[in-house]
């Protein structure tokens, strides 16, 4: 029986269609649509016509695909973008009249717990570690002590872009994690998201994405510095046609890289593991239980 998750994020749309078969999630299908969702919003607090009819597109394609598969049961969920916006109630709206599917707007703690929920069911590595959801609006941090606890950071990829954000200007905000850096030591980092599954694409130059070589590698923060470093000398065209890159996405990666490094810099990491299960996966496996 074939299940399927869409994740509307503030920078893509994103599918997953995946079958449990004893105890586990085969991976039938895994797409990623850019829909810009969340273009413009933080100037106007508002998602523009432009960016509903991009998700609307994104979504026919994805039912069409869904029907192919035979899918019996799906969700699709918003989060930072649509939960921020004015006009979120319009943009539901927009969705149900002209592709028939109504999203669940869930909270940033829902987020979290689905995200690690997604990177725990496959992890093998020992020690439960902090999952980072590194997303286009908002990033989630999770661990677990006895139960799941999370922080939710309004920065992310195109907020930072869009808002011209210097490194000081992140930094005040992922500040909010250095109280928690003694209690959070011992835990392994892993990461999830387009911005760190792309570093490794790009560390790998990978001119065709696979997840199979991107799932489970390990990022170093020196690796992400001289990438970083390269990506901030390279004009905005020459970062398009870089190998592992996806052309959409060259706008946002700088401010995203640098949300890294800091991350890792007041967690006081020196390595990350990245991960492709993330809240697609959590969305499939509550809909299995």
């Amino acid at each position: 029986m074939n299940y399927a998750a869409i994740d509307l994020g503030t920078n893509s749309c994103r599918l997953l269609i995946a079958d449990f078969i004893a105890g586990r999630l085969e991976n039938v299908c895994r797409l990623t649509r850019s829909n810009r969702l969340g273009e413009g919003l933080y100037a106007s607090n508002e998602i523009g016509e432009p960016a509903m009819q991009r998700t609307v597109n994104c979504l026919e394609e994805f039912k069409s695909i869904m029907a192919m598969q035979k899918v019996e049961n799906f969700l699709t969920i918003a989060t930072s973008a649509v939960r921020e916006a004015k006009n979120r109630e319009q943009f539901i709206q927009f969705l149900k009249n002209n592709c028939a599917i109504i999203p669940e707007v869930i909270s940033g703690e829902k987020e979290a717990q689905l995200s690690y929920l997604g990177v725990m069911k496959d992890w093998r590595e020992g020690n439960s570690p902090i999952v980072v959801d590194l997303g286009g609006g908002s990033t989630e941090i999770i661990w677990q002590e006895g139960k799941i606890l999370s922080i939710s950071l309004p920065v992310g990829a195109v907020r930072a872009t869009e808002r011209l954000m210097s490194a000081g200007d992140v930094a005040e905000v992922i500040s909010a994690v250095s109280g928690y850096k003694d209690q959070l030591a011992k835990y392994p980092l892993v990461m999830v998201g387009g911005t760190i599954t792309s570093l490794v694409a790009i560390k790998l130059a990978l001119e065709i994405y696979d997840a199979q070589k991107v799932h489970g590698q390990k990022l170093t923060r020196s690796e992400i510095n001289d990438i970083y470093n390269l990506l901030c000398k390279m004009p905005l065209r020459l970062r398009k046609r870089l190998p592992g890159l996806q052309p959409e996405r060259a706008d946002i990666i700088v401010k995203g890289t640098l949300i890294v490094l800091l991350i890792m810099e007041f967690m006081g990491k020196e390595e990350i593991t990245v991960s492709e299960n993330d809240i697609l996966d959590g969305v499939i496996w509550e809909l299995c239980n």
